[in-house]
């Protein structure tokens, strides 16, 4: 299926309030879940700068949860069913990486 140019989103215009300055992003061993993934493509596409200590969690990780109610303990457990890798990972990546981990400046 071809995209018609028409729908296409334009980019803004350095007149138009483009921004051309140096972007950082502060991260810490707090950060997890989307925002460890956004930290990983920020860096992964060389967005700009970051600043701080490595993220948690893995580069390869499940999410999605079907959940269910255990009648006889009456326990809730949820079980994932989707697999998600990070851009350009693969099972053994994960933030210990050194080009993601430890604390100081990172990126462009």
């Amino acid at each position: 299926m071809k995209v018609p140019e028409s729908d296409f989103i334009k980019p803004i215009a350095p007149e138009d309030g483009h921004y051309a300055g140096n972007v950082y992003l502060l991260t810490s061993g707090k950060t997890f879940s989307a925002a460890a993934s956004f930290a990983w493509t920020f860096a992964e596409c060389n967005i700009g700068t970051i600043i701080g200590e490595e993220t948690g969690g893995m580069s390869v990780c499940y999410g999605d949860k079907l959940w269910y109610h255990l009648s006889v303990s009456d326990l809730e457990c949820g079980i994932s069913f989707k697999r998600f890798w990070y851009l350009n990972a693969d099972e053994d990546y994960s933030w210990s990486n050194a080009r993601y981990s430890g604390t100081g400046l990172h990126g462009s």
